[in-house]
Order: structure tokens, then sequence, then C-alpha cells
């Protein structure tokens, strides 16, 4: 259905990760777990809005989930993009609740949530910037775009949306809206475009572009954070009891609950590509598991489904994120 599904983020990925290799009373954990509440609640938001498009047709609409491309120096990310032959859509999806005020006059959003009050940047402004950023994309990449309409999307239907005292909901604030009322705003956009701005050839090369550039690379989790490596725990947790387990018999053991498992370095090495980097060797993965024998970490960096490259003591091994 999709042009380009929507994943979990990496970003949700990492913060659960360093939560589980820091230690449980770590001062950072609570910061650490408040960014990833706000995460879930995004990400959680943006599927919401996955099961309204779904019922659009996949033959008229072309449909790009989290989409991250760049612009120099950085990039900016887009919740949903789509594509017809006659226009083009960007959808910011918001998952807030409580009472939304909207000032049009100092661009602020405003909400109001069991009595405490939040200013927010105005999703406008916000969206009205993608839409530059897009419009030079595809200028530095020559690709046709047709014209550019936008929505903000509330994802969640108890919020509920209105003006700051004194003023109407004119264009463009006409444009936030509820995820019920989504497919209608695309019918009546359906309606008011009937020119044809971009070929099948041309979709086709926007498609291409489009998903050769976005970008997957991952930022530091520990930087961001503040959190040194040696602060990260090496060793096998305990799925049960969190507990560092030891290797016996090609199989792990926790000597405080008495589990075994035999694939509970699997997240262990999982979380080092999350943490650290891209790739690993065998050293870094002795120390990472508290493993003292190549042999074994060579076994289990082989049975990991991993790209290798190189050989002997300058084999690394490559975790490849879509």
């Amino acid at each position: 259905m999709f042009a380009k599904e929507r994943k979990i983020p990496i970003r949700i990925e990492q913060n659960e990760a360093l939560i589980r290799n820091l230690n449980r009373h770590h001062s950072k954990i609570p910061l650490i777990e408040q960014d990833l509440k706000k995460r879930k609640a995004g990400y959680n938001g943006e599927k919401s809005i996955d099961y309204h498009l779904s019922f659009l047709d996949s033959q008229k609409y072309m449909i790009f989930n989290d989409l991250k491309l760049p612009m120099t120096p950085h990039h900016f990310q887009i919740d949903s993009l789509l594509f017809t032959p006659f226009y083009t859509l960007i959808l910011e999806i918001k998952n807030i609740s409580g009472i939304l005020t909207i000032d049009s006059e100092f661009n602020q959003l405003t909400r109001n949530y069991n009595g405490i009050e939040t200013g927010f940047s105005d999703p406008i402004t916000q969206v009205n910037r993608l839409k530059l950023f897009l419009q030079r994309f595809f200028y530095e990449h020559n690709l046709v775009l047709p014209p550019i309409e936008f929505l903000v999307v509330i994802s969640n239907p108890s919020t509920i949306l209105k003006m700051a005292p004194g003023q109407q909901l004119l264009t463009p604030y006409n444009k936030i809206i509820h995820a019920q009322n989504l497919i209608s705003e695309i019918s009546n956009l359906n309606s008011s475009y009937n020119e044809l701005a971009a070929t099948k050839k041309d979709l086709r090369k926007i498609k291409r572009v489009l998903l050769a550039q976005h970008d997957t690379s991952m930022t530091s989790v520990l930087k961001t954070f503040g959190i040194e490596e040696h602060e990260i725990i090496n060793g096998v947790n305990c799925e049960n009891c969190a507990s560092i387990m030891t290797r016996k018999f090609g199989c792990w053991h926790c000597p405080e609950c008495n589990l075994s498992s035999k694939k509970a370095h699997e997240q262990k090495i999982e979380d080092y590509f999350l943490l650290f980097k891209p790739f690993i060797t065998n050293r870094e993965l002795r120390i990472f598991l508290n493993v003292s024998s190549p042999r074994t970490a060579h076994l289990l960096l082989n049975s990991s489904n991993l790209k290798i490259q190189g050989s002997g003591k300058s084999t690394t091994y490559h975790k490849e994120f879509s």
C-alpha cells in the first residue's frame, strides 16, 4: 500500500537500549524515560493516521511515511507525504491531548491539560518550512513537483480544538484538522485539482529518488543525553531479573534466578549497534558480552545474520538499518 512503510523510529529503540544497559539508578534514567514516552506517543499517533490512509486507493496515491531527507547542513523530516498526478500533500501529525488553543496572532499553539498550560510552536509555521525544504529538494534533484498542499492532523480524537478569544478560523489555520476528517479533506483536494501536473514517469522517478535519498543514519544517543561509554554495563542481562548472566556449555545461565537461555545475547548485540556504531569486531563483542573466548564470540557473530567485511583480526560485522 505505502511506497514507504512507517517503522518504529530508531530513536525509540535507542532509548530502550539505553535504559536496558544503564544502572537502574542512573540519574539520566527519568529523562530518558520521559523522552521515550513522548516519542512513543508521537509514533502511536502517526500509526493511527496510517489506518485512515490505508483506505486510499494505492493506484491513485503514492504515500511515503516518516521520510528523512538531506538539506545542507542538516535534514528535514516529513511524517507523511502523499503524491498524486495533480498535487502533493504534506501531513504533519500531532498526538496532543487536552484543549488546544490556536493563536494566529502570535503564531502559537497552547495546550491545557489537567489545568496545566503548555506552549507549542506554531504547526502552520513548521509545515510551511517543510514546504520550502521540499521545494528546494525537488529543485536540486531536478524532479517534477505537483502543487503542494498541507494538513496538520491531530491524531487524538478526544483533543478539543479552538481559536484564541476574538479570533476566527481562517486560512491557513483551517488546515489543522482531526484525523477523522482526513479522508474528506483529501476528497476536497481531489475536487479542487484537476490539471495534470506529473506523469507516471515523473512519479516513478520521484519514488526512486526519495527512497534512495532517505537517510537511515543514527545520531549518538549517548551524546544526546551526555552519557559516557564507560557508563554502559557490559555483560548479558537476564530477561527475568536483569542480573548479569554467565556463559556455560553453549548457554547463558543466570546465577540469581537460574534462568537458562541460548539466545540471551541477541538483544545485547542489537543494543551495541543502537548505542555505539553499526559495526563490531570480535574483541569488542567479547568485552561487551563479558566472554573471554574469541571462538565463542566468532560463533555468536556468525549466527547473528550480520554483513561480514575483511578477514582475520581485521574482520568487522555490520548491521544494516533500513
